[in-house]
């Protein structure tokens, strides 16, 4: 091996002083001091010492290039290589212990077997010799091929810098740009150089092989980096991560982040196929679930206040809910910091204004720095791996791997299965499989973690107050006699009708700020101004079942919100033909009755009697009419010309009746008495050969 001893001519470096060892008297050392140019004793255990803890440094500058070792690792060389060390090192090891004169150097190697011989010169002995002299190690005799060849370029300066310059253009562009484009550059580029020099000053552009090597020596990785990704993430390629995020107990620092869902979700209405995004929380500690929200869009204010009120909330009847689970879900409690992705959607007052009532440190890593997250950022790689890549119609994590996998086509998962799948996934797959990096599963791993820690979760006095904190759905509304409306659905309380009898007496018309969280629309919270405080209101009674939607589970406001679309767009394609005929007939009538007032106006006032009390006539006919279908089909209109005869008619039928009163008529035939003596009366309408007995013929078809 490689080594140095303090003998004289040995240069070392300490505490910033350069020295050089003169003489060597037993235990003491005598050196020279470069820095101040005098001489000095160091005792040898002391140097010895202060290389032991780095304070020295022996520099190997004496070392010749070729001697020094180029592989610490006696197995990262070849077998080859090992045989040519212990060849060249049986043939030189006479010599090493002096049994060999330089004299008789090639007398020596005329003994040497004939395979020895031809690989071993003179001039090969005090080469070896010199390597070994300098390091005393078998490894200093290993062929140095990677030190061969010229040592400089001989690629003229101008050219590099050429090639430099193109590289550094494209680099702050974080673009790649290839070897033929790179040479191809260049040779125009010293064409135009040299338009304007003689021939004795003229360049020649090297070859595309010299500009590959070239450019693998000047390529600046770190800045095509910082353009690419941002200078967290360069520093991270170059440096490296340097060190971790250190946690003591759980909810001391809670990751939260979104990513979308490598899994085509199927419509259960429309059957078109959607990609969700997953809104998770997990602890950094322990990495136990904490929570998480689907939504159907990119997340938003809105997105990450359910993930955080899902996540501070117990899970009861978890396991009632989703009969499949085996273990229940324990998380949750006010963590004491959260760090959330340095995105648009989390740089929102409001968000922060809640964290801090709720005593929570918002924080923001710098931008593009994942590593910053790593806990989140492996979840949401484990949950692609571990469930959705394996399930039909998923979209994998990029193009290349999905190829020409039909996704849309294989999707099978509706909205109602993914949450259960989730569910089975934080809890049984996630929260109890084991973690080798943390040495046990998340869910034994928060137990413990509590007990030892004895970690007092914090919650807020009422579980209202916390929805009301973060419900994201605020609107103003006037309170009627119904109560408030959101959305078509109505909400009613004792405590809001006297809040709106409190405003009639004191005729205040404002509005009042409504709060509700629209992952759960079954109550809604009432600003009462006066007393200061959130009044509750719920759906009226049987309002949802009307709609269908069992009120013994969460209603989304989606679902108040696609109700009452389908319910306005059912009622914008009503087709209103009938009903726009309906409004003509009516326009048609009063025109009518215009007439008949004018004529009216021409009569005298008997005449306007007799026609008034005619009509009282028709009209008591027509509702008794309705009474009594039974003899609707003998009500008919006549004409004029009919009026006379039938009129006739009804005055004989009197007679004889009278003649006969000992015969009584039987139930039909007095109906048909009766039927015969109106229609002479209603006949008697037409006697000014108007056209309202006419229209109103018509109107009965």
């Amino acid at each position: 091996m490689q080594g140095f001893s303090f003998t004289p001519g040995i240069r070392f470096r300490m505490k910033d002083l350069e020295y050089i060892v003169r003489k060597e008297k037993g235990n003491d050392i005598e050196v020279t001091n470069y820095s101040y140019d005098s001489v000095e004793m160091f005792r040898l255990d002391e140097l010895v010492e202060a290389w032991f803890n780095g304070a020295l440094v022996v520099k190997q500058d004496d070392v010749p290039e070729k001697a020094q070792v180029a592989r610490h690792d006696l197995e990262m060389y070849s077998d080859k290589e090992k045989c040519v060390m212990e060849t060249r090192y049986k043939i030189l090891e006479p010599i090493i212990l002096g049994q060999v004169k330089p004299s008789g150097y090639q007398t020596y190697i005329d003994g040497l077997p004939e395979q020895l011989r031809k690989m071993t010169s003179v001039a090969s002995i005090y080469r070896w010799k010199k390597r070994w002299d300098a390091t005393q190690d078998k490894r200093s005799l290993i062929k140095r091929n990677d030190l061969k060849g010229p040592r400089k370029r001989k690629t003229p300066t101008e050219v590099i810098e050429i090639i430099r310059g193109i590289l550094r253009q494209f680099e702050k562009e974080g673009l790649n740009i290839s070897n033929r484009k790179i040479h191809i550059e260049l040779k125009k580029r010293v064409n135009d150089m040299n338009l304007t020099r003689d021939e004795i000053r003229m360049v020649k552009a090297c070859s595309d092989t010299t500009v590959y090597r070239i450019v693998q020596e000047l390529t600046d990785t770190y800045q095509k980096d910082k353009s690419r990704h941002g200078t967290v993430q360069a520093n991270l390629n170059k440096n490296g991560a340097t060190g971790e995020v250190h946690v003591e107990r759980p909810l001391e620092r809670v990751e939260l982040d979104w990513t979308p869902i490598d899994l085509m979700i199927v419509d259960s209405m429309t059957l078109d196929t959607e990609r969700y995004y997953l809104v998770y929380a997990v602890d950094k500690l322990t990495g136990y679930p904490l929570g998480f929200y689907i939504s159907e869009k990119e997340p938003d204010t809105f997105s990450i206040k359910q993930c955080l009120l899902h996540m501070m909330l117990p899970k009861v009847d978890i396991r009632r809910l989703y009969p499949r689970l085996k273990h229940d879900w324990l998380a949750y409690g006010v963590p004491e910091t959260i760090v959330v992705d340095n995105a648009k959607v989390n740089d929102s007052e409001d968000l922060e204004e809640i964290c801090a009532l709720l005593g929570i440190e918002l924080q923001y890593p710098p931008v593009a720095s994942g590593h910053l997250k790593g806990s989140i950022e492996r979840a949401f790689e484990s949950l692609n791996e571990k469930v959705f890549h394996g399930i039909p119609g998923t979209t994998f994590s990029n193009t290349q791997q999905r190829s020409q996998y039909d996704s849309e086509g294989k999707a099978c998962v509706t909205l109602r299965a993914l949450y259960e799948i989730i569910h089975i996934t934080l809890i049984e797959l996630v929260a109890n499989d084991y973690d080798t990096s943390r040495g046990g599963t998340p869910h034994f791993l928060w137990n413990e973690a509590l007990k030892d820690t004895r970690v007092q979760r914090r919650l807020p006095f009422k579980k209202e107050d916390l929805k009301v904190l973060l419900g994201t759905g605020v609107e103003y509304r006037t309170i009627t006699n119904k109560g408030i409306e959101i959305q078509a659905q109505f909400y009613q309380s004792p405590e809001l009708m006297k809040l709106r009898d409190r405003k009639e007496r004191t005729n205040d018309d404002a509005k009042v700020r409504v709060r509700f969280d629209k992952a759960d629309m079954r109550v809604i919270y009432v600003w009462d101004d006066e007393n200061r405080q959130y009044l509750e209101a719920y759906p009226t009674r049987n309002s949802l079942r009307r709609k269908k939607m069992d009120p013994q589970y969460p209603v989304h406001y989606a679902q108040l919100h696609n109700y009452c679309y389908n319910n306005n767009k059912a009622y914008r394609e009503f087709d209103t033909d009938q009903v726009a005929e309906g409004y003509r007939e009516i326009e048609n009538i009063v025109s009518l009755s215009k007439l008949e007032v004018a004529k009216l106006e021409k009569l005298t006032q008997d005449e306007r009697a007799a026609r008034y009390y005619a009509d009282i006539s028709s009209i008591q006919l027509v509702y008794e009419a309705q009474l009594t279908p039974g003899g609707l089909e003998t009500l008919q209109l006549l004409d004029d010309s009919e009026v006379k005869s039938s009129h006739s008619k009804g005055n004989n039928k009197g007679k004889k009746a009278g003649e006969s009163q000992q015969s009584v008529p039987s139930p039909a035939e007095q109906q048909d008495s009766k039927v015969g003596a109106t229609e002479v009366y209603i006949d008697d309408l037409n006697d000014d050969e108007d056209d309202w007995g006419t229209s109103l013929k018509q109107a009965r078809g």
